[in-house]
């Protein structure tokens, strides 16, 4: 199938939110899984434009029970089947009717880095990149699927290539839940790059993407349309409501209703509350930070801007914590202000977007 080869041919942002659809007219379903919850946005290529014809989420607890015998973190782990149950329902709550899918591959079940070549021609680079990524990638290359592209010419004398693995192993279980689902598998693409088309298109401003997950955050750089970054972090979403739960001795649906809107108040009624899960915070931002800052010193553009999404994009105050911490503007991620939508669901589409980003 073409698919595991085509979700990293694509790494440039194309000209259009879907420039992958070649026809005037095309339905299309891009499918997020992740360890709470998974997430299906339908939309329809016509005349140049996305349309958004319908969107649905599903939680996964109660359907994945069963742990698989493969390796990997989050839902990856697992049973097929559990998962193709859970995809089989939430395609048909959300009423999705096309027939054709594009699945999200997390990136914490890839590797991405940039690596510098000797100014060489992409064909020396090509034949020279399954031994330089001997040294970044930490398991067999014979067990990846490897793609690269030349993002920028350091010098007269070097390159700058951003280099993506993924796991066979990841490619062929997604492979496998999409025959129990019933699916055909148009590509499927490392989340990273989707968040930057879904969240980024056609800004060329140096933009730095954290996308807050259940389990991890991913740190994305986008510059001129090229991902320039990828980070990830053990520090979730989950994490906060666990100390919640533990800190203020609640149930876990009390928890997160206290982190929707109570979040990082300044409240002196609320302190109590707030310092149970600040330290989390501080040190994924500290980290964050960092991270920043090397970026910086090295890049020839900085950072100006900061995309927040994820579902832990919504904690409440997250906006204003992050532009103070940070020093630059920061946005809440609305994948849906690129769509055509009906004007009655865009306040209702605001609120959820971060969370929809990469479907």
């Amino acid at each position: 199938m073409a698919a595991e080869l085509s979700f990293l041919k694509k790494l440039t942002i194309p000209n259009l939110s879907l420039g992958f659809l070649t026809r005037k007219s095309s339905q299309i379903v891009g499918i997020d899984v992740g360890v709470y919850s998974a997430k299906v946005v339908q939309l329809k290529y016509e005349k140049e434009k996305a349309i958004l014809e319908t969107y649905g989420e599903l939680l996964n607890e109660g359907y994945f029970k069963n742990v698989g015998t493969a390796s990997g973190g989050g839902f990856l782990r697992y049973m097929d089947t559990d998962i193709a149950d859970m995809l089989k329902n939430l395609l048909r709550e959300a009423r999705i009717t096309a027939p054709k899918a594009v699945f999200g591959i997390p990136a914490t079940a890839s590797f991405v880095t940039t690596v510098s070549f000797p100014k060489l021609n992409p064909k020396e680079i090509e034949d020279a990149l399954p031994y330089e990524a001997r040294k970044y990638v930490p398991i067999p290359i014979t067990e990846v699927i490897l793609d690269w592209e030349i993002i920028e010419a350091e010098d007269n004398t070097s390159s700058k290539v951003l280099l993506v693995a993924v796991p066979k192993e990841v490619t062929e279980k997604f492979k496998r839940i999409a025959e129990l689902t019933r699916v055909h598998i148009e590509a499927l693409e490392v989340e990273t790059f989707s968040m930057a088309r879904s969240l980024i298109g056609l800004d060329p401003t140096p933009t730095a993407i954290i996308n807050i997950g259940h389990l991890s955050t991913t740190l994305a750089v986008v510059d001129k349309k090229q991902l320039r970054l990828s980070h990830n972090f053990d520090y979730g979403s989950q994490k906060l409501t666990s100390a919640l739960e533990k800190g203020l001795g609640v149930t876990k649906d009390k928890a997160e209703t206290i982190k929707r809107e109570i979040g990082l108040s300044e409240k002196i009624e609320e302190r109590e509350v707030v310092s149970t899960f600040e330290p989390i915070i501080e040190n994924l931002f500290s980290e964050i930070e960092r991270i920043i800052a090397i970026y910086n010193r090295k890049a020839p553009r900085k950072i100006q801007k900061i995309n927040l999404t994820g579902g832990g994009a919504n904690l409440k105050g997250l906006v204003d914590y992050t532009s103070t911490k940070l020093g630059v503007e920061v946005t809440k991620g609305n994948p849906f202000s690129r769509t055509i939508t009906p004007a009655f669901l865009q306040p209702i589409l605001r609120d959820i977007g971060p969370s929809f980003s990469v479907a």
